[in-house]
């Protein structure tokens, strides 16, 4: 096994069994990161296919970007069937409508101003953009959600599907409480399209009160390719069709139930 001299981390290229690689973090591998000089697409679509998050950081010696695979040790997912909706979410719903992929590059570039580009490299945006582009030949499904108080961004963030799981990458909210109800219009939009699973990444408290659970990496993995064995027709759903806005307030009653205020 190649490492990258720069980073200390295992070193990947392409060609690469990308499922065989996330076994091998499964079984016993220390830390969450690899490396790899390659955003070739392809590359990118099957890491994502395979349960990895793809990041990024600048190389120090000649300044080019670095891929960083990451399998978490410990991820926060949830059934979106039992997302937690407050009722403040519920209350404040009725002023935003959400949108899937209504404008993809602008929500990339909007996570990369509010956050910075230490992980969310420009070759990675790139690699990300092509995706989105490209998505009917993918195994990965790149998306947007974009929330909006009438014609403007209020909040938005961008993920994967694959299969019936959906990995939320990144995200931001422009507006006080607008991520909140992102959130949980995003959970009741999943719960209505058939999604199975809900990754959310790194486990953090604002995730666990939204209902998600916290599991080992070897846990995921086994529940995230139980999901991707089911297909999710995006383009066929009943109830939202790509680029239209939905009304949060009636997604969120479609399945209400009270919780916290």
């Amino acid at each position: 096994m190649d490492f990258d001299p720069a980073t200390s981390l295992p070193f990947f290229m392409p060609p690469l069994d990308t499922d065989e690689l996330a076994s091998w973090f499964c079984s016993g591998y220390p830390l969450e990161f690899c490396a790899s000089a390659s955003f070739d697409p392809d590359f990118v679509d099957s890491l994502c296919a395979s349960g990895f998050i793809p990041m990024a950081t600048e190389g120090p010696d000649d300044g080019r970007d670095l891929l960083l695979p990451k399998l978490h040790d410990f991820r926060a997912v949830v059934d979106p069937r039992e997302v937690r909706v407050t009722r403040t979410a519920r209350r404040e719903s009725r002023r935003y409508t959400l949108v899937r992929d209504g404008c993809f590059r602008h929500v990339l570039e909007t996570c990369a101003t509010m956050h910075g580009d230490g992980w969310l490299r420009p070759a990675l945006r790139e690699c990300l953009v092509f995706l989105h582009e490209t998505a009917s030949a993918r195994r990965s499904r790149l998306v947007s959600f974009e929330l909006y108080e009438g014609a403007d961004l209020a909040a938005g963030e961008i993920g994967a599907f694959v299969g019936s799981c959906y990995t939320s990458f990144t995200g931001f909210r422009l507006r006080s409480g607008a991520g909140t109800v992102q959130l949980a219009a995003t959970g009741r939009w999943l719960e209505a399209a058939g999604a199975g699973l809900w990754d959310l990444g790194m486990p953090m408290d604002y995730k666990l009160a939204l209902g998600a659970c916290v599991v080992s990496r070897r846990d995921f993995i086994t529940r995230f390719r139980t999901a991707r064995s089911t297909p999710l027709d995006l383009d066929g759903l009943a109830f939202a069709d790509p680029h239209d806005p939905v009304a949060c307030r009636d997604l969120i009653d479609r399945h209400w139930t009270p919780n916290a205020s």
